[in-house]
């Protein structure tokens, strides 16, 4: 009875949606206090390079043997659409 019966999450992904929930949530009250940082790019390709920057630190990392692989799309997608939603979300709560 120590087989799993549930679908095991992969922790890269995990810690991804949240790196990316903190990043959306960062970066929107970032950009209320400094508008001048979305005149080089916008606020969601700034929340794209964060989302850059964990992969392939997770892929490196992969290589190494240290993470049990790189993560999939479906991850990659859900963490990132995530972070885009409550960014967007803030800034137009925020103004």
């Amino acid at each position: 009875m120590t087989d799993q019966t549930g679908p095991a999450y992969p922790p890269a992904g995990i810690v991804f949606v949240g790196v990316m929930l903190v990043a959306g949530l960062v970066l929107a009250l970032l950009f209320k206090a400094n508008p001048a940082l979305t005149q080089a790019l916008p606020g969601l390709m700034w929340l794209l390079a964060v989302a850059l920057i964990y992969d392939v630190g997770v892929n490196i990392l992969s290589f190494q043997g240290k993470v049990s692989g790189p993560m999939t799309m479906p991850w990659r997608f859900g963490g990132f659409f995530a972070g885009a939603i409550l960014h967007v979300g803030l800034t137009a709560m925020l103004g």
